[in-house]
């Protein structure tokens, strides 16, 4: 299934990333941002950001960095079409049908990546 920039810009822009991430980790508001220890390594300093307005998070400490979708896949561990099920389910967005074109485009590309590689 593929879905269109459009509709994961909209995912991310209806998806509070401060209030998705403080779920799991205590965060504190630092002016226009929030700020929390690093859940992907141990430390006792905030260098984990986040910045609602741009949608993303980012730790100064070791680089992590990504949106609501990304949040989703390496801290919860799910596939990527769940996470996007997920937040789409709590922004009261339905996600749209697979397109069956596009479907059959990409098995025709397998297919053809399959014959190349062979």
């Amino acid at each position: 299934m593929s879905l269109t920039p459009a509709f994961l810009d909209e995912l991310r822009a209806r998806t509070s990333l401060s209030t998705l991430i403080g779920r799991s980790v205590k965060v504190q508001k630092a002016g226009r941002e929030y700020k929390a220890c690093c859940p992907f390594h141990n430390e006792k300093t905030p260098s984990f950001t986040i910045n609602d307005e741009k949608g993303f998070y980012h730790c100064f400490g070791c680089g992590a960095h990504g949106d609501a979708i990304r949040w989703m896949t390496d801290q919860r561990g799910l596939p990527f079409m769940e996470a996007v099920k997920e937040l789409a389910a709590a922004a009261g967005m339905d996600v749209p049908a697979p397109d069956p074109r596009a479907a059959k485009r990409a098995e025709q590309a397998r297919g053809l990546h399959d014959a190349m590689a062979a």
